[in-house]
């Protein structure tokens, strides 16, 4: 019984240990920017962002088609090519019954 208390004792002691430990270097790498301490990084640095200019693009290739033209606006006459229609028929006379 002795044994098993003492185990647990240890184990105990150990892992409170071992967080006392771990505690204050967590703390320290996660919120100590704001307190005038730097933080510094291992790896690559990002690269530069691209310079801001108003230069014009060009791309190599097969240049753009021309604009297509509009299609005819709503109103205007249309004519069509062919035979024109012939002219309408009169009525026929009225025919009166007297």
């Amino acid at each position: 019984m002795k044994n098993q208390f003492l185990i647990l004792k240890i184990t105990l002691s150990t892992t409170l240990i071992v967080l006392s430990i771990a505690v204050p270097v967590n703390s320290r790498l996660a919120g100590g920017a704001g307190w005038d301490h730097n933080q510094v990084a291992d790896g690559v640095p990002l690269p530069p962002p691209p310079p801001k200019n108003t230069a014009v693009l060009t791309a190599d290739g097969v240049p753009l088609p021309p604009p297509i033209p509009p299609g005819p606006k709503l109103g205007t006459v249309l004519i069509a090519d062919g035979v024109p229609l012939p002219p309408p028929t009169p009525p026929p006379p009225k025919q009166t019954l007297s």
